[in-house]
């Protein structure tokens, strides 16, 4: 029974619903017009490939794994990368106001402070929020035990190209030379790339949050309905190809 409301749930709700309704219409067009049944078919299974977890992972696996965390990095400061917050008024803790990404980002950063006590620059502006996503990062990393003097705010940046360019002012207003360059290990290759165009020489990636490598597969990855994976996955290919054009 639950695993059947796995299944019925993976159609039912998006993008599953389109990949029944397109796979329904190869149905009902089979006997009609075999071309129109074969463009749904095609359609449908198109989508569904594309929406299965197996699909976004095998996207995300090599930029994950383009740079290993290290086992005892040494810097002048952590540079941690926004991204996203919440305008949530009312919140028991300030990790509320983050997205699940910049949660995660600074819950790494903060237990890396706190096995290096060097300074945490944490970069992002006000883009789809109200509050700056360093303001609301600075918040929780207090809430984690950061103190306020080993926090550092760059509150302008809109996307990590801005990330990078704003970091490396605030880096050479403080004499910061060798950066531990904190992100989630898919943007890592796109903000290391970025990172060395605005002028940054010693970088020491620490990526987190690997989500392409799993012990074992279940029959929820192989249903469509990912967890954006793909998505997330071409947003950075793009991103890269972008900046490397432009």
């Amino acid at each position: 029974m639950f695993m059947m409301k796995k299944i019925v749930a993976a159609f039912v709700l998006p993008p599953g619903i389109f990949v029944a309704g397109l796979l329904g219409a190869a149905v009902y067009f089979w006997r009609s017009s075999r071309k129109a049944a074969w463009t749904f078919a095609a359609l449908g299974g198109l989508l569904w490939i594309l929406s299965m977890n197996v699909f976004g992972d095998l996207l995300l696996r090599p930029l994950e794994r383009a740079y290993a965390a290290p086992a005892a990095p040494a810097g002048d400061v952590i540079i941690a990368l926004g991204g996203g917050a919440y305008d949530a008024e009312t919140v028991f803790s300030a990790g509320e106001r983050l997205s699940p990404g910049s949660l995660e980002r600074m819950s790494a950063a903060a237990l890396l402070y706190k096995k290096t006590g060097l300074p945490v620059l944490v970069s992002g502006g006000a883009v789809f929020s109200a509050m700056a996503e360093a303001d609301a990062a600075a918040a929780y990393l207090a809430e984690l035990g950061v103190p306020a003097k080993s926090i550092i705010r760059e509150s302008a940046a809109r996307d990590t190209n801005e990330n990078a360019l704003l970091s490396r002012k605030l880096c050479e207003e403080r004499g910061y030379k060798k950066v531990i360059l904190l992100t989630s290990a898919s943007h890592m290759p796109r903000s290391v790339y970025l990172f060395k165009e605005a002028g940054f020489t010693d970088i020491i990636p620490f990526p987190v949050t690997r989500t392409a490598d799993k012990a074992r597969r279940t029959y929820q990855d192989f249903l469509p309905g990912s967890r954006n994976s793909a998505a997330r996955a071409l947003n950075e290919y793009i991103g890269l190809l972008f900046y490397r054009v432009f």
